[in-house]
């Protein structure tokens, strides 16, 4: 065998070895990830095909659980969807997963108002703390929506102020639990954003 038949032999398997790296979904990547999205699944599927509220009720409570457990994340990696405000009131949802988003936000008096007021049970006296890092802003000013990048921040309660009962965030009824659980959307705090590959 000629050296140039060698080495285009070796070249091909070198890419389909290098290709199966990023063949993989980016949100399959980090293994928190991928681990927190299938106990989603895993919590969202029987209670869904079971047309039964009181399921699906708790697997949407258990679906908070779960986020509340994973606490302090890194590396992972989401698609920017969309960023709403300004550099001091600044909201953007980050879609970690099929149909799983993070939204951080800045502006706690916009999220208290309204139909968010609904989102929280508890208030506390202290000044909640900025559901993005300055880093985390300035950061986003590079980025286009569209872009996939890599996350790093906290999910539960939002860097332990103790602000959140989440269990709140899914309204009263069966359609709001099914909605959530087709759909979770968790807030988080945002510390580190960078581009993602």
């Amino acid at each position: 065998m000629t050296a140039s038949r060698r080495s285009l032999l070796l070249g091909s398997a070198g890419l389909a070895v290098s290709g199966c790296l990023f063949d993989r979904a980016y949100y399959e990547r980090n293994a928190q990830q991928k681990a927190f999205l299938d106990g989603l699944q895993a919590l969202a599927k029987p209670a869904l095909a079971s047309n039964n509220p009181l399921q699906t009720e708790e697997a949407a409570k258990q679906s908070v659980v779960l986020s509340a457990k994973i606490g302090a994340f890194s590396d992972w990696r989401g698609i920017l969807k969309q960023i709403d405000g300004n550099a001091q009131n600044v909201a953007v949802t980050l879609e970690i997963g099929p149909q799983v988003s993070l939204y951080a936000f800045n502006d706690w008096t916009l999220a208290l108002a309204g139909r968010a007021s609904d989102f929280f049970s508890t208030r506390s006296r202290e000044t909640p703390p900025p559901g993005l890092s300055d880093g985390a802003i300035a950061a986003l000013k590079t980025f286009r929506l569209g872009q996939t990048v890599a996350i790093s921040g906290r999910m539960g309660e939002i860097a332990g102020s103790g602000l959140f009962d989440l269990t709140r965030l899914f309204g009263k009824g069966d359609g709001d639990n099914r909605q959530f659980l087709q759909a979770p959307r968790f807030v988080a705090r945002i510390e580190t954003l960078a581009p993602g590959e």
